[in-house]
This record gives C-alpha cells, sequence and structure tokens, in this order.
C-alpha cells in the first residue's frame, strides 16, 4: 500500500521514520464506531468508542480494509452486550503489522512508543507508558529483551496479541498480523474477531487493575497448580465464539463444523503426525493443566486453545451460549469457581472428567454436538 501522502489530515495523523533518506508514511487512524442496532430481546450498549489504528506501511489496503470491517462487527457482536462494561473497553489502539516485513514493524514500534509516550506517560507516577514495552524501566526492558514487542527476539514479526490492560494502562492495544490473502483470509476474520473477545471478557472486571488478579477471576489460574497460566477457560471460550461468529458473519455453517472437526481430528507434523486428541489422550495431562508455556513434549498451549473449544462446544450443547456468555457478569463478584457453578450447576472439574469421557465416544458421535451450533 502507498503511504508515502498524507490522507484526510483531520482524520489521520502520520508520521515519518527517523534516520533514513526515503522516509516512510505510517498512518494513525482514529476512528469512532458507529452506534450498536441489535434486534434481539437483549438489552444493549450504545458504543460510540475511541480506536485508534496504527498500519505498518508494507500492509495492503485489502488488508487494512479487512481488518477494519472484522472490528466493527465484533464491536457489534460482543461490545453491544448489556454485561461489557463500556468505559473498559476504549481506547483500543489496534496495530497492523506485516508478516513478511519486519522492517516495517521496526519503524512503526518506533513511531507507537512515541505516540504512548506523549499520550500515557504521567509525572511521578506509574503509568500505561511505564507497563509497555516502549519504558526505559527494568521490568520493561527485561520483557522486551526476552519477548520483543512488534518484532520478536529472532527477528519474527510479533503475532496477534492483545498487549495491554485497559484497568491499568488506560487502553488496549491489539497487535494484528497479516495473513496471506486470498487463501486465508479467514484468518483475518476470526483472528481479529478473537482478540476483541478477549477486549470483551476483560472489560467486565472492574474490582481491580493488577494483571495477576484478573487472571485469577477470569479463570486463567484454574488449574490443579494455582500458580500455573492456563488456557482452556479463558482461550476456549474465545476460540468457540471466534469460529462460530465468524461462520455465522459470512453465512457459511460448515466452515465452522470443518474448523472444529479439524482442529480434534486433524493430524499434524508437530505433533509426530499425531492429532491434537490423541496427543491430548495419551499425554494423560488435565485440560486444565496444560499451560500457556512449558508443557511436556509434544503437548502445546494451542492444544488447551482448540480442545478447550470443544469444552465450550460441550457445555453450549446442553446449556446454550448464552449462558456461557453471561458468565462474564458473574466473575468479578463471585470469581471464576463459584461463577462456573451459578451458570452450569456443577463445578468445572465435575464437568471436565465428564468431557474426557465424551472425547472417548467415537468420532461421530463427537461431532454430533455441532449440529445445533
Amino acid at each position: 500500500m502507498n503511504k508515502s501522502f498524507l490522507i484526510l489530515l483531520s482524520l489521520f495523523i502520520s508520521f515519518c521514520s527517523v534516520g533514513s533518506d526515503e522516509s516512510t508514511t505510517i498512518n494513525s487512524d482514529d476512528s469512532t464506531s458507529e452506534a450498536s442496532e441489535i434486534t434481539n430481546n437483549q438489552t444493549v450498549n450504545n458504543i460510540d468508542g475511541d480506536i485508534k489504528y496504527f498500519i505498518a506501511s508494507t500492509v495492503s489496503n485489502e488488508h487494512e480494509e479487512m481488518l477494519k470491517e472484522w472490528v466493527k462487527r465484533a464491536e457489534r457482536l460482543y461490545f453491544s452486550r448489556s454485561s461489557a462494561i463500556v468505559d473498559n473497553l476504549y481506547p483500543i489502539y489496534i496495530v497492523q503489522l506485516d508478516r513478511d516485513n519486519a522492517q516495517s514493524a521496526s519503524e512503526l514500534e518506533e513511531i507507537f512508543c512515541q505516540f504512548l509516550e506523549d499520550e500515557h506517560k504521567k509525572p511521578l507516577r506509574w503509568d500505561g507508558y511505564d507497563a509497555s514495552r516502549c519504558a526505559d524501566n527494568k521490568w520493561s526492558q527485561e520483557e522486551y529483551e526476552r519477548d520483543g514487542f512488534f518484532v520478536q527476539p529472532n527477528g519474527d514479526v510479533a503475532g496477534s496479541a492483545i498487549m495491554s490492560i485497559r484497568q491499568r494502562d488506560g487502553y488496549s492495544l491489539f497487535l494484528s498480523r497479516t495473513h496471506d490473502l486470498p487463501e486465508h483470509a479467514s484468518s483475518m476474520g476470526f483472528v481479529t474477531l478473537h482478540e476483541m473477545f478477549h477486549i470483551f471478557q476483560n472489560s467486565h472486571i472492574t474490582s481491580t487493575d493488577d494483571y495477576d488478579e484478573q487472571r485469577i477471576i477470569n479463570g486463567r489460574k484454574s488449574g490443579d497448580n494455582p500458580d500455573h497460566d492456563v488456557p482452556w477457560w479463558h482461550e476456549g471460550v474465545t476460540v468457540y465464539f471466534s469460529y462460530i461468529d465468524y461462520a455465522r458473519e459470512t453465512n457459511d455453517p460448515s466452515w465452522f463444523k470443518d474448523e472444529m472437526e479439524c482442529t480434534l481430528f486433524c493430524e499434524y507434523d508437530m505433533y509426530g503426525n499425531k492429532s491434537r486428541l490423541q496427543v491430548y489422550k495419551e499425554s494423560g495431562i488435565k485440560l486444565n493443566n496444560i499451560r500457556y508455556d512449558e508443557n511436556p513434549e509434544p503437548v502445546d498451549s494451542q492444544i488447551g486453545y482448540e480442545v478447550g473449544a470443544w469444552f465450550v462446544a460441550y457445555l453450549v450443547q446442553e446449556h446454550g451460549e448464552e449462558k456461557v456468555l453471561n458468565i462474564y457478569s458473574l466473575l468479578d463478584e463471585y470469581g471464576f469457581e463459584e461463577a462456573f457453578i451459578m451458570q452450569f450447576g456443577n463445578d468445572y472439574k465435575s464437568y471436565l472428567v465428564e468431557f474426557d469421557k465424551f472425547l472417548d465416544l467415537p468420532k461421530e458421535n463427537i461431532l454430533n454436538i455441532l449440529q445445533s451450533n
């Protein structure tokens, strides 16, 4: 995409890279989302939120347009729900990186860090700038040296992720990485829904701005070892809704069923030509004990994500999607364990035992639970 010119100065803030004879203009787009119009019986929020886009210079117009379209859809699907705390949703800074160009990502990182310092640096107090990997304090530098920011230490462009906490930092930061088009256009859709759903999840926590305390509340500390960070619930719900909502938005229900089938039953080289289900069963590790990192090979966090999504599908078959979505309004007051019992009538560990038995059924019986979705 040619970004060597300024577009609509009233809407865009343009920056040039420093230290280069050839200037590279990277746009930050201030957007205001439109009010939602939902026709079901649920009370909804009227969204009028602040979103700023930071687009790397080598990102195509097609990628940029797809990103913004799916962000709008995510706002309509999730942010308009009555349980979402609107004050905790915005502002959102969305950074679109080119997966194949680390140079443009590095240039954008410098520009974004300057923006954070200008907008969020507060004198004599810890702030959203200090909590980022842009800052020069010891904590930020250790994070940067270990994980990088827009570019990882190994030189790869960073993957899609939510990189901040609105309650602590004053903003949500959403890093988005491009996908090869047109063959992976679906990824631009469901990955955007996925990350925006995380912002929806996090908005419900008002009792604390401490990251570790938030992880306890939202179920990320629900393994047998409470010190471990586990994805099965937090990511499982997100994967399920990003998949099924992508299929609904594109009017392609078969996509959801095919994707869910493959996440469980397709064989992958990285697992020794075994499926995630086979690796999960052979490992003997409980779903709620699979961690974001430091799992014994060949188990990885993605098994927690995808098998977790199947756990959610298992719950949805019995209780419906609204029961799952409405748990977030209970988490802050009751915590994950009690809120789960309130919504589903039993504790999550008992449900996990039932779910493992369900996964022992023949493949066709497992897939049958998707028919009602």
